[in-house]
């Protein structure tokens, strides 16, 4: 497989790699300045297409909505799209009945010399036919801030076999540098968005080349934004060439929330430098006791739509929401985006990121997540063992899910949603109570700030820490060299897995990610505590030698079932859940859970699935490597 960093900047307009293209200037009443559109006027049916709208330099687009309407053909039995980033400057979506489609941009953009504001509708025509679908299909068309990080994906939608895959650059601001995944063809695509001094349309293409020697190519478009940045503040990374930053089209899934202005300046953006004021956003634990669900999504911010309306849904269909609504009184905001990878909490700001590949439910709100992988996925890659976990419920797995690779399109029950995003909600919440418990809502002062407040008291987690101390020295230095990127020493990397097994069989903590900081460990013990409660499912934890793969498998050195009420972890729960969850019976519902139960002698993390019966889980080989690269990606990062 040839990997090609950017190339001379061609000019071409348009997605699909079929028919003709539309790029139109409009000027404004006022001309100039005026507004570029871009994107295809002909697609083939099951292609993906892209538009984009950019203003010329020394104004800026200050908001965007889009609308795409089909108008005659086989098309119109459907209706209107709805593209699921309509506020952005560019949209994505994938067309799948042959017709005329019209696409109207509105586009309001100011002046930095005049201070004044226009605003310009304009439309542009799309034609759709029946033909032989497209073999390469490039997704998805998006906005990026400069800075900020871009994923794409191809897939092959044809029967035939991918030999080989290029990425090129066409056109737009030049991206210094492409990134690939690991595997031998690489269908993603990775980069960071270059700085700009005004909007840019980055053209991206992929050509697939076949076992018949035949091609086909997609491109795509991606709206490099010119955004404000401080490069003292939060979220800017400034450490390298180019300042990463974080999206700037996020918006209150309330537009008319009390809190709307409050989550723009507090919680995520690009200019943040000080931690707000509980006056400008309050816990909201400090405004009720008994929050409803509009209560939590009025401190709801998303960078698309859809994810406010998956965690609506999800709040009120989920077993666990009366739970996570006492929990979500020590947070001042839930931030879902695009781009946040891994999720976390974050006492400075009060809030918790959830990364939204835990939220979607069609292929299409899929397509909108940004798949860069975990900063942390090469750390510890020279130990010589691994520690994986999941949850299992009825015999199959529950977490994470089979049967959803992205090249299957799959749709996603609410069931899944639900378990995607119950453990994630459980674990930031407990960080959140950890810092934040039910005892301190009633005393902060509205001039106080999280950040001072965390600065000047104690969490939850010392007192674990104090009481009930995780021992083993050489899993707490282990973890820093898994979790925190420091490099293994030659006594570390020859650790075997039997001795890590033994070390943590004797120990009290729940998975191995609780050694990484006090913090995780009293999150951890939560998280687990409730999944087995309130979900019934059970979490596994497994330890594996570095030359355990065969044929897929995993062969175990230990693992057990529902460690949570191991005798040496039932006071530590107890500990930790009670603080965050007074009203429970510990002592109670830890007598009605289940024992932990060790997995078989020469036992594979395939066939314990179902302990009952020592039968492997029915899963292709490509399954199983999807499973293992998921396991490798649970984890998340708390500040």
């Amino acid at each position: 497989m040839k990997w090609l960093l950017p190339i001379s900047l061609l000019a071409l307009y348009g997605c699909g790699g079929s028919g003709g293209d539309s790029n139109v200037t409009t000027p404004t009443p006022s001309s100039p300045p005026s507004l570029t559109i871009q994107g295809a006027s002909e697609l083939i049916a099951g292609d993906s297409a892209d538009f984009a709208v950019i203003a010329p330099s020394g104004t800026s687009i200050t908001s965007v909505n889009w609308t795409v309407n089909a108008v005659s053909g086989a098309s119109t039995e459907a209706g209107s799209i709805a593209p699921l980033a309509s506020h952005t400057q560019a949209i994505g979506f994938d067309v799948t009945a042959a017709g005329e489609y019209l696409i109207s941009v509105t586009a309001s953009f100011s002046s930095g010399e005049t201070s004044t504001h226009e605003t310009l509708t304009h439309e542009l025509s799309l034609t759709v036919i029946e033909d032989q679908p497209p073999e390469a299909i490039l997704r998805l068309g998006h906005e990026a801030s400069e800075g900020g990080r871009v994923s794409l994906h191809v897939d092959n939608n044809s029967l035939k076999t991918v030999t080989d895959i290029t990425w090129e650059q066409l056109s737009g601001a030049s991206i210094p540098a492409f990134t690939f995944d690991d595997d031998d063809l690489s269908y993603n695509l990775y980069f960071q968005a270059p700085q700009v001094s005004a909007d840019s349309i980055a053209k991206i293409q992929a050509t697939l080349t076949f076992d018949d020697g035949s091609t086909s190519t997609d491109t795509v478009q991606v709206v490099i934004k010119n955004i404000d940045i401080n490069s003292d503040a939060y979220f800017v990374d400034d450490s390298g060439s180019i300042p990463e930053t974080v999206t700037s089209h996020m918006l209150a899934y309330r537009p008319n929330s009390p809190y709307a202005s409050a989550l723009e300046a507090c919680v995520y953006n690009n200019e943040l430098t000080s931690s707000c004021t509980f006056a400008q956003l309050p816990l909201i634990g400090q405004q009720t006791e008994s929050p409803t669900i509009d209560d939590i999504l009025d401190r709801t911010y998303v960078s698309h739509p859809w994810m406010g309306e998956a965690f609506e849904q999800f709040l009120q269909t989920s077993n666990s929401s009366e739970d996570l609504l006492q929990m979500l009184r020590a947070i001042s905001a839930v931030v879902i985006s695009y781009d946040i990878r891994p999720s976390f909490y974050w006492a400075v700001t009060g809030a918790i990121y959830l990364d939204a590949n835990n939220f979607w439910r069609s292929p299409e709100e899929r397509d909108t997540i940004n798949t860069q992988p975990d900063y942390r996925s090469g750390f510890g890659s020279d130990l010589d063992f691994s520690i994986f976990w999941r949850y299992v419920k009825d015999a199959e797995y529950y977490y994470p899910q089979t049967g959803l690779a992205a090249s299957t399109r799959s749709t996603r029950t609410q069931q899944g949603v639900d378990a995607a995003l119950t453990w994630l909600m459980y674990h930031e919440l407990a960080h959140a109570n950890d810092f934040f418990d039910y005892t301190t809502w009633s005393t902060l002062s509205n001039s106080n700030t999280p950040l001072n407040y965390v600065n000047n008291n104690t969490p939850l987690s010392t007192g674990l820490e104090n009481t009930l101390p995780l021992t083993s020295s050489q899993l707490h230095a282990l973890a820093q060299v898994r979790y925190g990127g420091d490099e293994a020493n030659s006594t570390q990397r020859a650790y075997s897995a039997a001795q890590v097994a033994n070390w943590f069989a004797s120990d009290g903590a729940v998975t191995f990610y609780s050694y990484y900081t006090e913090r995780e460990d009293f999150a951890n013990l939560v998280e687990r505590f409730m999944m087995l409660h309130r979900m019934g499912a059970s979490a596994d934890v497994g330890i594996f030698s570095g030359d355990a793969v065969d044929d897929g498998s995993y062969n175990v050195t230990w693992g057990q079932r529902d460690r949570i009420n191991d005798d040496n972890l039932q006071l530590r729960a107890d500990y930790a859940v009670s603080r965050v969850l007074p009203e429970l019976d510990i002592p109670a519902i830890q007598a009605a859970m289940p024992t932990p139960t060790l997995f078989p002698a020469g036992s594979t993390w395939f066939n314990t699935v179902d302990l009952d019966n020592d039968g492997s889980v029915e899963l292709t080989s490509d399954e199983k490597n999807a499973i293992i690269k998921a396991q490798e990606k649970l984890e998340e990062r708390q500040y």
